[in-house]
């Protein structure tokens, strides 16, 4: 007997993961953000009816791949949000390192994807602001409050300060990694981040530092950042 008109296959879930992944590593290349419908079923390896089937249209698919990344990063965005805190200098400071080695390892390319799938797009550019944007600030604001009920950071708006702390960096690793600035116009990366935090803190700091929270020496940032050994690109 066959099944109830509307019904869905027992794997469907499964199959649409694995379509997920197939067309996410399409995007992940070069041209990946400009690949077509086509394109991207022949990357699964199904026909354009089987994809439009799962996703409903381009835009369906790749919102599919926005939402899964939204899903791995979770944890991380967690962690930022309610790791245990060192005092605010170090701890805005290790944000900062922990945001850079994301990008170096595989965050720059989802927000390079999304913003190159999203400008100017109705559907796109909202997903990827609700599903990789705006949590990485939400969770940066999260970290900011706490810190301001420390006594560490003035009284005010958590949101306007979030993006006065992520735009900057932001714009920098985009600049320096996707766009290829490193080659073009390279910049100093540790020091432009150890001054970032100087004046942000200028701006917005309170000059009183409080003590480490348990825990906080093992959290994701914790303290000075660690150097990277030379050539070990992927190495924190």
């Amino acid at each position: 007997m066959g099944r109830p008109a509307g019904s869905r296959n027992p794997d469907f879930e499964a199959t649409r993961a694995s379509l997920v992944a197939a067309v996410q590593k399409r995007l992940s290349e070069p041209d990946g953000p400009r690949a077509s419908f086509r394109e991207m079923a022949a990357a699964a390896g199904v026909s354009v009816a089987t994809l439009r089937h799962y996703f409903g249209s381009r835009e369906g698919v790749v919102s599919a791949v926005l939402s899964l990344w939204h899903e791995r990063g979770q944890r991380y965005l967690l962690e930022v949000a309610t790791g245990p805190l060192l005092p605010v200098r170090a701890s805005l400071r290790g944000f900062l390192f922990y945001l850079e080695l994301g990008f170096r390892n595989g965050v720059g390319e989802v927000h390079a994807i999304g913003l190159a799938c999203g400008l100017r797009e109705p559907t796109l550019g909202p997903k990827y602001l609700c599903e990789v944007l705006d949590p990485t600030l939400e969770c940066v604001e999260a970290r900011l409050a706490r810190h301001m009920a420390r006594g560490e950071i003035r009284t005010g708006d958590v949101r306007q300060m979030a993006l006065a702390l992520v735009a900057p960096p932001f714009v920098v690793l985009l600049h320096q990694g996707s766009l290829g600035g490193a080659k073009t116009r390279p910049l100093e990366w540790d020091k432009f981040a150890d001054e970032h935090i100087d004046a942000f803190l200028r701006a917005y700091g309170t000059g009183h530092e409080a003590p480490p929270e348990p825990g906080a020496e093992a959290s994701f940032g914790g303290g000075p950042p660690r150097k990277r050994p030379r050539g070990g690109q992927n190495e924190a």
